[in-house]
């Protein structure tokens, strides 16, 4: 019986001299059918050879067994192995009875090397359940040589065997013989154990299946440095490591057992343990690339874990963790101090956590440095990141101001090719303007104190007017609009100086940038973002009640951009486009009389509100469009009712007289919303609503010949 078995494998002239352990680096064999059919049929031959000695318990199905494991490393005996039956009699064994170790080791070939680059002989596997059996065979320690590559060429490249693990419980296993000290003789099969497991992570079952420490095992054994592994198993495991942590499970396992330290430990590692520069050399090239994509991966899910509730829970702004995250602010690694910037901004996220960052660890000391001199995009978006989340808290601002952050953020606006890092470091600095007087004015001081340099006549905000003008993103010049608005707010409302000085202020704020109208023209002209519109037209009521302002936005109003939007808010109708006439204002015939919305010529309506000294209302950011529209049109009530106080005296009469009656028709409207509140919120039809009995054209256009 055994010479039979020897005889098959005379067939082949050359015969492979070692197991198949990687099916995926393996040519595709020209397939011979009628070669095949001669395999199958001399395999088919000797099964009863086969059940005869297993039954006898001879010794000889070890050396059977042995022979056709050293046959089937040949490709061409894979599928006849299938076909045969002689596949599924050995993996019979195994599922059904207890075997001798030297039989288990040649049985666990024999399904290893037939299952190899063979869809076929995987799917007798995987279809008559045997894989969980082949699965158990893990708990062996002494078998895993055996069993890792066995289970790797079902899997790969094969997903209904995939799955069939995943739901087997093969990552518990292999977390299981991960964790053991026996694994350290086993270190060789550490790329194979990976790669299984990266298999196991894309099936959809794997996250609620896999134990919830699969990640913090893996990350263990990369930081491990008794037993230290090479660049590839260190960079293998932390990137399988990384796969477990894209979800929410393993990340707080991760924070619940205290394992975010051993996570930093493997980023330091990446740079101690291993060369972060390659040499001259395609390999070595190679290798630094995997171990910046690696260090980037680790830093995203960093970044994910920090984000967690749970994760401030654990580690406050004062801790050991903080202090090491502090310290690689200022490291020459970048993915350092990303992390560092990442993971530090994640626990800035309510006010009394920026204020101890701040005058506790005074940790913007060292992120104003690194803002001064970094040119890695990823770096300075990470640093206005968390500087932003700081500059939040009204305790804040002067603190970061008065250290020096706005006087590097000049360099930053300048960076034409980085726009989303302009755009942000514009937010953050308009962040800083927010209600804080000491931000504002180092915003509009001068760049030089000697009067005969060009930069005497130029300020932080002139810079921001100048790129205003020259870009053409939207966003950034929109910012820029925002970030003057914030700094015209607290010159007109805050009250912590005098009224002297703060008129000082402002009028010296007006002289300094007399182009500061464009940006705020841009703002309220937009309908992008309406409530940054509205943002526009609440400060520019603010600014109208003081002299100094109302002369800024009546100039504005010039621009029809600005001025339709108003007339369409205050009386519900455009602006027709038409020529002007033709004769001069002097020769014009006077223009008829405006009839008021009560028909009373220029009498009162019968309703008034009056909107002198009346402060205008912010909108709030989730504001219903319905509620934005109201107070955007009380604001700019209020806004027309200031610019006459303060400026009617020096208007034309014909403009003079369209504010007058913008103010009127714009009231009309208001009262006409009050009075359909008690119908159950329902606005009556356009056609019933009161309007402004304004004659728009004729009024626009001497307004238009009059403004020319």
């Amino acid at each position: 019986m055994m010479r039979n078995i020897v005889e098959i494998f005379e067939l082949e002239e050359d015969s492979p001299h070692e197991d198949v352990e990687m099916g995926e680096d393996d040519e595709e064999p020209v397939v011979d059918l009628e070669d095949q059919r001669r395999r199958t049929e001399r395999l088919r031959g000797v099964l009863p050879a086969l059940a005869q000695l297993w039954w006898s318990d001879s010794d000889q199905i070890d050396l059977a067994a042995e022979k056709l494991g050293d046959g089937s490393r040949d490709p061409k005996w894979r599928i006849p192995l299938g076909d045969s039956g002689v596949l599924a009699f050995f993996l019979d064994l195994l599922k059904s009875h207890i075997l001798k170790y030297s039989l288990k080791i040649h049985v666990l070939r024999v399904i290893g090397n037939s299952c190899a680059d063979t869809d076929e002989n995987r799917a007798r596997v995987v279809n008559s359940s045997y894989l969980p059996s082949i699965i158990l065979q893990l708990k062996d320690t002494s078998l895993l040589p055996f069993a890792i590559p066995v289970l790797y060429n079902i899997c790969i490249d094969y997903e209904p065997a995939q799955q069939q693990a995943s739901n087997s419980f093969l990552t518990e296993e292999l977390i299981e013989v991960m964790s053991s000290p026996a694994f350290n003789d086993n270190r060789a099969f550490l790329g194979y154990t990976c790669k299984l497991l990266d298999l196991m992570i894309a099936q959809s079952s794997e996250p609620e299946l896999a134990p919830e420490n699969t990640a913090i095992v893996l990350l263990k054994i990369a930081a491990d440095r008794e037993s230290p592994t090479d660049m590839d198993d260190f960079i293998a495991l932390t990137n399988t490591a990384v796969a477990y942590l894209q979800h929410e499970k393993f990340q707080k396992a991760l924070i619940a057992q205290g394992a975010v330290d051993t996570t930093l430990t493997v980023l330091v590692d990446s740079y101690t343990r291993f060369d972060s520069h390659p040499s001259i050399g395609e390999p070595d090239q190679d290798d630094a690339k995997a171990l910046s994509q690696m260090r980037s991966n680790l830093n995203q899910v960093l970044s994910d874990v920090s984000a967690l509730p749970e994760f401030k829970e654990v580690y406050p702004v004062v801790s050991p963790l903080t202090m090491s995250l502090r310290r690689w602010l200022l490291s020459p690694q970048l993915q350092l101090q990303v992390c560092a910037c990442i993971m530090l901004g994640n626990l800035a996220r309510s006010d009394a956590a920026c204020e101890e960052f701040v005058h506790t660890s005074r940790v913007h000391i060292p992120l104003i440095s690194v803002l001064s001199e970094a040119t890695d995009s990823q770096l300075l978006h990470a640093v206005i990141g968390f500087l932003k989340n700081l500059a939040l808290p009204l305790k804040n601002k002067e603190a970061l101001g008065a250290a020096g952050l706005i006087d590097v953020m000049p360099r930053l606006w300048a960076l034409d090719t980085l726009q989303q890092i302009q755009f942000s470091s514009i937010s953050l600095a308009r962040q800083l303007t927010i209600g804080t007087f000491e931000n504002v004015r180092k915003v509009c001081q001068r760049l030089s104190d000697d009067p005969d340099s060009p930069a005497s006549t130029r300020t932080y905000l002139s810079l921001l007017i100048a790129l205003f003008e020259r870009t053409d993103v939207a966003p950034i010049k929109m910012e820029i609009s925002r970030l003057i608005t914030s700094v015209c707010r607290v010159f007109t409302s805050y009250t912590g100086r005098s009224p002297e000085e703060m008129e000082r202020s402002r009028i010296k704020f007006f002289e300094m940038h007399p182009d500061v109208g464009r940006p705020l023209s841009f703002m309220v002209s937009q309908d992008k973002w309406p409530v940054v519109r509205s943002e526009g037209w609440f400060v520019f009521a603010l600014m109208a009640r003081f002299p100094e302002g109302a002369q800024c936005i009546s100039d504005l109003m010039h621009d029809v951009a600005v001025f339709q939007p108003l007339v369409e808010m205050l009386t519900g109708k455009k602006i027709i486009d038409y020529p002007p006439s033709s004769s001069s204002p002097s020769s014009s015939p006077p223009p008829p009389p405006i009839a008021s919305p009560s028909g009373s010529g220029t009498g009162s309506t019968s309703s008034t509100i009056n909107f002198e000294g009346r402060s205008p209302e912010s909108v709030q950011p989730n504001a219903q469009a319905a509620e934005m529209a109201r107070i955007d049109r009380e604001n700019a009530l209020v806004l027309v009712s200031e610019l006459l106080k303060n400026r009617g005296k020096d208007m034309a009469v014909m403009r003079r007289t369209l504010f007058e009656d913008l103010l009127k028709g714009g009231t009309e409207i208001m009262l006409s919303y009050k009075e359909a509140i008690p119908l159950q919120g329902k606005v009556l039809p356009k056609e019933k609503r009161a309007r402004a009995g304004l004659n728009l054209q004729e009024v626009a256009a001497e307004s238009i010949i009059e403004l020319s």
